[in-house]
């Protein structure tokens, strides 16, 4: 639908034009005060309009539908004019403002989100779901979990700040749509949740966001979490996350793996590209067991621990038929599980 990718543009009597737009299982609208001369609607190219309104630096720009199915955008001596869509080829928009809305604070519920999209895989799979699993859990917290099939990420809160959400068994939330909130979170400080139906509906001060949810039934992720894992080494996760990049410079797509062993008192990290050449590099570690080694997709492992805060975090291990889980004590709720790869 060509329509799709167009804006509807509405101009209210009380000096409001609001701007919506959606793709059919995200809605989002926003709202900007206006001088409105006459009121109105159109629909106009979303991305023609965002490119044009990004190069002109006056401080106001005008705004006029033309009889010929164009918009006029006049600012200063700069004059464009665009193609529009009828309002009546576009989807009726149904944002749920009378919902049970619950307020929240960003940081609520930002950290949760900033440390599992990473993991949400572009496209679903036979393994795996492309959104993020929100869900309550036994010992009474609310977990934000997600799964590529490769590697796993969860980061629960307190149920005192989710608990009057209807979410029952759980909820998936599309990856765009995780997406879409966290940018939502950069300009709101707060906000309000509801969930009516199969959407999520997020309100700001001036926006609404409305997400259809995922109606796919998520894995039982818990059964790859291993209970117990009996080799731990501690180390200092910027010294690590450092190595890690210098290293990433000798892989590519088909070279990406790290190889890591582990030494009383020493983690040696290496990679290379036969094409290219080798990498390595140390780095002390709080660990006295016995020698083991590994490998692990060197982007996943750059991505799990960046997120955290933790100066100094934890690698538990138990063989190379599970996954390695890295904690952090400044990261409380926070695992990160990476399957090691078979080279």
């Amino acid at each position: 639908m060509p329509v799709l990718a167009n804006v509807f543009l509405q101009a209210t009597s009380d000096g409001i034009l609001f701007f919506s737009a959606t793709d059919l299982e995200l809605s989002y609208r926003t709202q900007v005060d206006a001088q409105i001369e006459e009121i109105g609607n159109t629909t106009v190219s979303a991305k023609k309009l965002l490119e044009i309104t990004r190069e002109l630096f006056q401080d106001h720009i005008a705004l006029q539908t033309l009889p010929n199915d164009r918009l006029a955008i006049l600012a200063g001596r700069s004059y464009f004019e665009l193609s529009t869509i009828s309002v009546e080829d576009f989807p009726y928009l149904t944002f749920y403002e009378d919902a049970q809305f619950l307020p929240f604070e960003g940081a609520d519920i930002r950290e949760c989100l900033e440390k599992t999209h990473y993991v949400i895989p572009t496209e679903e799979d036979p393994f795996s779901i492309a959104g993020l699993y929100w869900h309550a859990t036994e010992d009474r917290f609310y977990r934000f979990v997600a799964s590529d099939g490769h590697r796993l990420a969860y980061m629960q809160a307190a149920s005192s700040k989710f608990e009057s959400m209807p979410i029952n068994s759980g909820i998936i939330i599309p990856r765009k749509g995780v997406q879409e909130m966290l940018r939502m979170l950069e300009l709101y400080k707060e906000f309000q949740l509801a969930i009516h139906e199969n959407c999520l509906i997020m309100k700001a001060a001036d926006a609404i966001l409305a997400i259809r949810l995922l109606e796919d039934e998520f894995p039982e992720y818990q059964q790859i979490i291993p209970e117990e894992r009996p080799i731990v080494l501690q180390i200092d996760r910027i010294k690590l996350l450092q190595a890690l990049k210098r290293i990433a410079t000798l892989t590519d797509l088909k070279w990406r793996h790290v190889r890591v062993t582990a030494k009383p008192g020493l983690l040696v990290l290496a990679s290379g590209n036969p094409e290219v050449g080798n990498a390595s590099d140390e780095l002390d570690v709080d660990y006295d067991g016995e020698e083991f080694s590994t490998a692990f997709n060197i982007r996943y492992l750059v991505d799990a621990v960046q997120c955290m805060h933790s100066s100094s975090i934890r690698f538990e291990w138990v063989d190379s038929n599970h996954g390695g889980i890295f904690l952090g004590d400044q990261d409380p709720g926070y695992l990160a599980l990476i399957m090691p790869m078979i080279l």
